[in-house]
């Protein structure tokens, strides 16, 4: 009878252990991911907003793809713009407001040393800079508390001769524990930052700028 009891019970854990799995498994990450030659193509700020609303439980992560398209439309450069059909971060810290207790664009202004940075400073002469925040890198800029839809180079190099031929791509970042990670559209799953830094996973040149979104409490 013992024998009998102990084994229900232990049937009974790895149901519920397998149930859990599964509900784990059928939200939250791995998300949905851009797809080349797709709508979903140049939408990676509307993918890291839509991660954002699922981290931060607004949306079931199920719905990341279906919530980035409809968001991908409302923060698209203005064709008169010549940016073409990347994102615009002005449209994302407006668009991803309502979503939020703060926003705010952050950039290094004062002597920017690094390539990325450089790049977004000559991006900052075309616009009010009363709109931008001035912050010395992300790390010590983003708050245990806050996200931040970082701008980055997708890949080693930057070519400062050359400003507009330089690709730039969105993703989510925030801190767990004392470690910084990031949701990049582009794998939908979260890994160490530093391992866009050091290469372990690709290499990125980072901007040190993006916007800055604490949630509501």
């Amino acid at each position: 009878m013992n024998k009998m009891l102990k084994t229900k019970k232990t049937l009974i854990v790895i149901m519920c252990t397998l149930l859990f799995s599964a509900c784990k498994a059928s939200k939250g990450q791995p998300y949905a991911t851009q797809k080349d030659n797709a709508w979903s193509r140049n939408a990676c700020g509307a993918f890291s907003m839509a991660y954002y609303l699922a981290e931060t439980g607004q949306i079931p992560g199920s719905k990341v793809e279906s919530t980035a398209k409809e968001i991908y439309s409302k923060i698209k450069f203005d064709p008169s713009a010549g940016f073409g059909e990347y994102s615009d971060p002005f449209k994302i810290l407006q668009e991803i407001a309502p979503y939020s207790a703060s926003v705010r664009f952050g950039i290094k202004l004062s002597n920017p040393y690094q390539p990325g940075e450089k790049l977004m400073a000559l991006f900052a002469k075309t616009v009010d800079t009363s709109s931008l925040t001035n912050i010395t890198d992300i790390a010590s800029a983003l708050g245990k508390d806050e996200y931040v839809i970082e701008i980055v180079v997708p890949r080693g190099n930057v070519d400062l001769n050359a400003p507009m031929h330089n690709p730039l791509h969105y993703v989510l970042t925030y801190w767990k524990g004392d470690t910084l990670y990031t949701l990049d559209p582009g794998r939908g799953q979260e890994e160490p930052r530093q391992n866009f830094i050091d290469g372990s996973t690709t290499r990125w040149c980072f901007c040190n700028s993006g916007i800055f979104i604490k949630p509501k409490a």
